[in-house]
């Protein structure tokens, strides 16, 4: 089993505070910034052009889309390497030949990111938004919904959604996996969706900037890539005519950049080392401790799932995010919602849990 303590010490960030935010952007570890640093030694001494250059940074993206694939649980050819988790779900909301009076059904706990590609759908095409019960979500699904769009993990209480249910339904189905990808185990085999978004700033402890989208293969053609460039066809040297790139790297958006890619390795590498198995169930664990800890204070915890995020109710939220900062626990909170979430990973600490429960009751 993976020693805690040597896990925790790859991230400098906890010799000052304990950072418990991952849900924003997750701590750095000291690897990925020794390879931010190399690459970047590397592109000043050596220049940023000529094959050598653009074969090694293609080379590296290419490994980041393996890995991510393997993470994911499906083929290399089924990812597309984005910026962020929005990225993906505005590669598919705008990839597809929506109409008017179409309709996309979500939940009432959605995260901007997602909802700002379901309105821009809104305005442009006269598609249809529903916004139901986080619950009620499979049953709301009609003759017209062309696409459900909706989180794997809900940002606000770190309940876990029945995905199973909403794939029997037959509709498309977008998932929002910014709080799933590295905090829990994802199979998207298993879940049944055709399209899942993710971050790589937040669980992955990569740069910001980063992330990734599984397209099922069976789905690829009926997308559109939204934003076209010289990685999405199959013959950069003749664009007017060349079909787009084989796979779901047609839908990669903009070029990589080896410092991206290097970084988001470097950080991969860390978790493989530990054995994700071991990261998802220790960061669970943590969070239902903690969940645990404040509902025997008294405080009022949000309904969740096993997941990694925990929220409860403050009277002055963003007044006790920066209380507990002054205490040296860094959490956020949650606008318009009167909440304080903590995000708990691998890298946490039962005594940063005890120390917050005690805090939070204070």
């Amino acid at each position: 089993m993976t020693d805690p303590g040597w896990f925790r010490e790859q991230f400098p960030v906890f010799d000052h505070v304990a950072f418990m935010n991952a849900g924003s952007e997750g701590p750095i570890p000291r690897r990925a910034a020794e390879a931010v640093e190399a690459r970047l030694h590397d592109e000043l001494e050596g220049g940023r052009g000529g094959r050598p250059y653009f074969m090694a940074v293609i080379e590296l993206a290419s490994t980041v889309r393996e890995r991510c694939a393997a993470l994911l649980g499906c083929d290399a050819d089924e990812v597309a390497l984005t910026g962020s988790t929005t990225d993906g779900v505005n590669t598919v909301v705008a990839g597809l030949d929506l109409a008017p009076g179409d309709e996309i059904v979500t939940t009432d706990e959605e995260h901007p990111g997602l909802l700002a590609p379901l309105a821009r759908a809104q305005r442009r095409y006269g598609v249809v938004i529903r916004a139901v019960p986080w619950d009620e979500l499979a049953g709301a699904v009609g003759p017209k919904t062309r696409l459900i769009a909706c989180s794997h993990v809900s940002w606000v209480s770190g309940r876990l959604l029945d995905a199973a249910r909403l794939a029997a339904t037959g509709v498309p189905v977008v998932l929002d996996g910014a709080q799933g990808l590295g905090a829990v185990p994802v199979d998207v085999r298993a879940l049944g969706v055709d399209f899942y978004a993710a971050s790589g700033q937040k669980w992955l402890c990569g740069p910001t900037g980063s992330g990734c989208l599984y397209v099922k293969r069976e789905r690829i053609n009926d997308l559109l890539a939204p934003w076209p460039g010289y990685g999405s066809l199959a013959d950069p040297q003749n664009p007017l005519s060349s079909e787009p790139a084989v796979g779901a790297k047609r839908f990669d958006v903009g070029f990589p950049t080896g410092i991206r890619s290097a970084w988001a390795l470097a950080a991969l590498d860390l978790f493989e080392e530990a054995g994700w198995d071991w990261v998802h169930e220790r960061g669970r664990t943590l969070a239902a401790q903690l969940a645990r800890a404040l509902a025997d204070r008294g405080l009022d915890v949000s309904p969740r799932g096993s997941t990694t995020l925990v929220s409860w109710h403050a009277e002055d939220a963003e007044d006790e995010v920066e209380r507990l900062r002054e205490h040296g626990i860094v959490v956020r909170q949650l606008p318009g919602l009167g909440l304080v979430r903590a995000s708990t990973g691998a890298w946490s600490s039962e005594e940063d849990v005890e120390r917050l429960a005690q805090l939070a009751a204070a």
